[in-house]
């Protein structure tokens, strides 16, 4: 099982999830502890997000467990069940980016003049950027280590195409999430509600066009910031292979 998982970048991946859990320690514990002028904590949902957004996480391991671990046949069955668990969670991680709008409905300073030279107001904004960021890059950890999975399974073009698929799908699960309130276990729990919540989009036109934008705004940075995270993995590459061959 060690030679396998060696195979799928172990200990170094296990060193990125350490790294990257004490890193949501330090942002929740930020964001949980601004205050209000009142002495309030406005923020004190962020540790219930930020702990649904490492759900896919562990997942994430736990699909690296089952490769490296199980039989053929029971491995599998479960691969999928936990493969699916995954891509349903999955949207809460980069869901973290939509937190932002917290503090501007929070924040109690907006409408006073150049209500940016309050220290304050930054420690609200560079707190919640922070968590949004972490969200993003936890996203791309655990979507690039499915994306290999799948490389390996059925090839590169195949891996791209789930990266775009998976990213587009969590576009749509973001919008519903943060405009319906709608959560991963509503699929389980209330489906027919799920269901009358998103045929509701196609009724009206505004509401259309509202979930068209958003979807394809958030599919762009999303997209952009793979992409962006996946050139400096390359360039790294790039740069420790030219230092072999010298």
């Amino acid at each position: 099982m060690y030679a396998r998982l060696r195979s799928l970048n172990y200990p170094a991946k296990g060193y990125v999830f350490i790294v990257l859990a004490v890193c949501s320690v330090i942002s929740t514990l930020w964001i949980i502890n601004v205050r209000l002028p009142s002495g309030g904590h406005p923020y004190f949902f962020i540790w219930w997000n930020m702990m649904l957004a490492w759900i896919p996480m562990i997942l994430t391991l736990l699909l690296d467990v089952i490769l490296c671990s199980w039989r053929r046949g029971t491995r599998t069955l479960l691969l999928w069940v936990t493969g699916v668990a995954w891509l349903l969670f999955y949207p809460n991680t980069p869901y973290l980016i939509t937190d932002l709008l917290h503090v501007f409905a929070q924040y109690p300073y907006l409408e006073e003049p150049h209500f940016w030279g309050n220290p304050y107001f930054w420690e609200h904004v560079l707190g919640m950027l922070l968590v949004a960021f972490l969200g993003l890059t936890m996203g791309f950890v655990s979507l690039e280590s499915i994306r290999q999975l799948v490389q390996r399974a059925r090839g590169g073009l195949v891996s791209w195409l789930f990266v775009v698929v998976v990213l587009l799908l969590s576009s749509l699960g973001i919008y519903i999430g943060r405009f319906f309130r709608g959560n991963t276990w509503d699929i389980v729990s209330a489906p027919s509600q799920l269901y009358a919540q998103v045929s509701s989009i196609w009724v009206d036109s505004l509401q259309r066009a509202h979930f068209v934008e958003f979807s394809g705004l958030i599919f762009v940075i999303l997209l952009v910031s793979y992409m962006s995270a996946m050139s400096i993995i390359w360039m790294g590459n790039i740069c420790r292979n030219d230092w072999r061959s010298r």
